[in-house]
């Protein structure tokens, strides 16, 4: 894992991680991993398996055809509050769009 750059805070769009990766946790819900581009901080999300629009158990739902990926955004979650950022947050202000097939997503 390559170390951290303490770069200010700026909230930018950016490309996804190079090593951007994918897999199951124990709970059966998507983890996606990657290092920012920005601030080099490692980011890992879990993406849990509850979709928009999910209505309550035996209702007649289904996903509409052609609703083969889902993008998401996804923040900088690098554990260190930069400088700049007022609001104490974590991350660098980076953030970037992921394309998840359905055969994750679901």
């Amino acid at each position: 894992m390559p170390s951290h750059d303490d770069v200010a805070y700026k909230e930018q769009k950016v490309n996804p991680p190079q090593d951007l990766g994918f897999h199951r946790n124990a709970a059966d819900h998507l983890v996606v991993t990657g290092t920012c581009s920005v601030c080099r901080g490692w980011n890992e999300y879990v993406l849990v398996n509850v979709k928009p629009g999910t209505v309550a158990k035996d209702w007649p739902w289904r996903r509409k055809a052609g609703d083969e990926k889902q993008e998401r955004q996804l923040d900088c979650r690098c554990p260190i509050t930069h400088p700049g950022n007022d609001d104490e947050y974590t991350g660098c202000g980076a953030w970037w769009s992921v394309r998840i097939p359905s055969e994750e997503a679901s």
